[in-house]
């Protein structure tokens, strides 16, 4: 598998209402890492994210989010995660997780980490578009047969354990 060019671009800040956006407008606060992945993709799995998503009331974050991730043939994963962030919240961390609803498992895939190349994303609405680093065959294949054993969060400052999660469909 092969993941390509890596580019930062961060724009502007406006508000936005609760709404799950599946495209990015001008003007909003985002982190864009991008790759070319030849064809459509081969599954697009969604989410919305919630605090109370995560285990055992570890997060009381005010924020919310949807996620969506697209997975081509190659193996190359996109992925665009929206937040509403009405606790003003700086996001650190954010992936796919394997682990049933309810249960914290370990990282496949990463979205945001420091050097990767984003260090952190904030503003209203916080918004982190791009294109994951690349896994094991098995690895995708495992995703693609069972969506819902995998998760994606977004951890920030005040939650750094995970402020928001959902369960990918």
């Amino acid at each position: 598998m092969r993941c390509g060019p890596v580019c930062l671009v961060v724009v502007g800040v406006i508000g936005c209402a609760e709404v799950t956006p599946p495209d990015v407008a001008a003007g909003r606060q985002e982190a864009v890492l991008s790759a070319s992945s030849g064809g459509g993709p081969i599954a697009v799995f969604n989410t919305q994210m919630r605090a109370e998503s995560e285990p055992n009331g570890a997060s009381t974050s005010e924020s919310k989010g949807h996620a969506q991730v697209k997975v081509y043939a190659d193996g190359t994963i996109e992925f665009t995660f929206t937040i509403n962030n009405k606790s003003d919240e700086t996001f650190t961390r954010a992936h796919i997780h394997k682990a049933a609803a309810g249960v914290n498992g370990p990282i496949h895939w990463d979205f945001l980490e420091a050097g990767n190349p984003v260090a952190s994303v904030g503003g209203q609405p916080s918004q982190l578009r791009g294109v994951a680093r690349a896994r094991t065959a098995a690895q995708l294949a495992d995703l693609l047969a069972n969506p819902s054993s995998y998760y994606v969060n977004v951890h920030s400052t005040a939650f750094p354990g995970g402020a928001v999660r959902g369960q990918l469909e």
